[in-house]
This record gives C-alpha cells, sequence and structure tokens, in this order.
C-alpha cells in the first residue's frame, strides 16, 4: 500500500471521476484504474463499483476512504511541521461566492504564488447555497460566502444542522454598480424608488431577491439575466442596467479602477439587508496545520485588502 494510492481514491471521491481524476495527478485513467486495482487486490475487496455516470464507493470503500482522508492528513501535517510552520504545503479547494471571488481572489492567487509555491490552491465560484453544498459534501475544503443580516439566524441554523463551522470575517452593504453614463451615476446617493423604473442587470436573480427583501415587487422584464460575472460587468459598463452588489465586489477590480463602473449607495436601505461574510468549513475532523495556517492568511488579505 502507497501513499499515493490513498491519494489517488480521495481524488476520485472528491471529482467524482476517474479520469477528472487522473488529470489532478498528471496520468492516464488506465494507470490510476491500475493503482486502484492493485490497492483493492491488496486490500481483497472492491473500494468502489462505477455506473454510467458517477462512482459509488462500497460499505468497506467508505471506510478506507475515511482512514485514507485521516492518514492524508497527518501526513501534510507532518511536512508542514517539517518546513517550519510558516511555510504551507499541499492541497487547497475554495469555494468563493460571486462578490467575494470578484474582490479576493486575484490577490488571494498571487500572494499564494509568490509566498506559497508549493500550495495547489484551486479556486470555484458559487452561488451561497452552492458554497455551503461543496463544503457539505467534501468538494471544497473552505467555503467563503454572506448573506443579508435578515437571514443569517437561518443561514446559521442551517450551518450548524450540517456540522460546518463558521466565522465572520467580513461585513459590507449592498449598493447600486452602474456606468459611469447611466443616469443614476449623476447621483452621488440613491434611493430605493429610484429603483423601481430601472433595468437591472441580474447575477443569478440576486438582484430580484434584494428588491423582494426591500419591499419592492419587480416588475415583468425589468432584469436581464446573466450567469457570468464578467458578461454581468461588460453590460453594465455600456449602461444598459444597473445592479445591486455588496459594496467589496469592487475592491480590485479593473472596470472600478478604470472608472467605467461606480457604486452608489442606497439611502433608505433597512440595515437587516446589510451583508455579513462568513468563512466556513466542514468540521467533522480537526483542522489540519496546513488549514488552520491558510484560513489565517485568508484573513489577513481580506482585512488587507479591505482597508
Amino acid at each position: 500500500m502507497r501513499l499515493e494510492q490513498l491519494q489517488h481514491i480521495i481524488e476520485v471521491y472528491n471529482k467524482k471521476s476517474i479520469s477528472e481524476a487522473a488529470r489532478t495527478f498528471l496520468i492516464s485513467q488506465p494507470q490510476l484504474s491500475h493503482s486502484i486495482k492493485q490497492l483493492e487486490i491488496e486490500l481483497g475487496y472492491k473500494i468502489f463499483r462505477r455506473s454510467n455516470t458517477n462512482t459509488i464507493f462500497t460499505s468497506q470503500g467508505k471506510e478506507v476512504l475515511a482512514l485514507a482522508q485521516e492518514l492524508i492528513n497527518y501526513v501534510e501535517e507532518v511536512k508542514t511541521y517539517a518546513r517550519g510552520t510558516s511555510v504551507l504545503y499541499g492541497n487547497i479547494s475554495l469555494a468563493l461566492g460571486p462578490a467575494v471571488f470578484n474582490a479576493f481572489a486575484s490577490p488571494l492567487i498571487t500572494y499564494v504564488h509568490q509566498h506559497y509555491p508549493n500550495v495547489n490552491l484551486a479556486i470555484t465560484e458559487d452561488c451561497a447555497k452552492d458554497v455551503i453544498r461543496k463544503v457539505e459534501e467534501g468538494d471544497s475544503m473552505l467555503g467563503i460566502t454572506g448573506w443579508p443580516k435578515v437571514q443569517e439566524h437561518t443561514q446559521l441554523k442551517l450551518l450548524d444542522s450540517k456540522n460546518i463551522a463558521y466565522e465572520r470575517v467580513l461585513d459590507t452593504t449592498f449598493n447600486v454598480i452602474v456606468g459611469n453614463k447611466h443616469p443614476l451615476a449623476q447621483k452621488k446617493r440613491v434611493s430605493l424608488s429610484d429603483l423601481q423604473e430601472v433595468t437591472f442587470v441580474d447575477y443569478y436573480g440576486m438582484n430580484e431577491a434584494f428588491l423582494r427583501m426591500s419591499g419592492i415587487a419587480p416588475k415583468n422584464n425589468q432584469s436581464l439575466f446573466v450567469y457570468d460575472r464578467e458578461m454581468l460587468k461588460f453590460i453594465l459598463s455600456n449602461n444598459r442596467g444597473v445592479a445591486i452588489f455588496p459594496s467589496v465586489f469592487a475592491l480590485n477590480d479593473i472596470y472600478f479602477k478604470q472608472g467605467l463602473l461606480q457604486l452608489r449607495p442606497i439611502d433608505d436601505i433597512p440595515d437587516n439587508i446589510n451583508a455579513f461574510m462568513y468563512l466556513i468549513y466542514f468540521k467533522n475532523e480537526p483542522l489540519s496545520s496546513l488549514l488552520e495556517q491558510f484560513i489565517k492568511v485568508i484573513k489577513e488579505i481580506i482585512q488587507k485588502t479591505s482597508q
């Protein structure tokens, strides 16, 4: 039994696909299948079975997977300790909500690349429910997402029920994003009444949800729905509509730095709709030294970038 075989089955579980797992290790699918087959022969039982669309772990395979994850965590801790507590080493997966991704993904990737070259960092952008799902299912080790203050009690109760740990890392407010030639750009501040007649460029329905929480019923055909963050900014910069996002969205963004997009505070927004951002992780097992150190890095970058 080799450590790489344990890493192979962990990655198959994470990716739900042998071919995708093989790409992670830069080997062929037959090579990965052979590695797992040899481990199954040594153990004397099947670890998982393949279906047309998925890999299904057997009951014995699930036990092996849990032990493998625990052992790999210990190995990474030993490596980290051997290199000194200031050195990070290993694989980290991180799921970020749209506003957080837009603000912090670039500086986080740059910082890790410069200071921790031995860390393989995989970041995905997901809506709040998918960030939580990925952390719960083990597809992401860490997540950062947020929700309005009015939803905080419900969301934290949901995280508790899923055995997910959480820590608030950022408070922000919702603002209107406008192009520099949009009529609302002429105002220093806007009111909810200003939003009743404008066209919204709505990312995954987030603006309609905001309007409903603010007591405004969205009108038919008031929104252009988009599912790509860069397309959202492109349309907004062409003054085709407005969007509502946490103000943190504007950090480190070239559209805002060049003045193509601007933020406008909302005067009469209810206080309970201000946004809280949380860092989350699954707490079934103690955090490895790697994740403990990386969480510190994330919080430092958020604090530094937000100033």
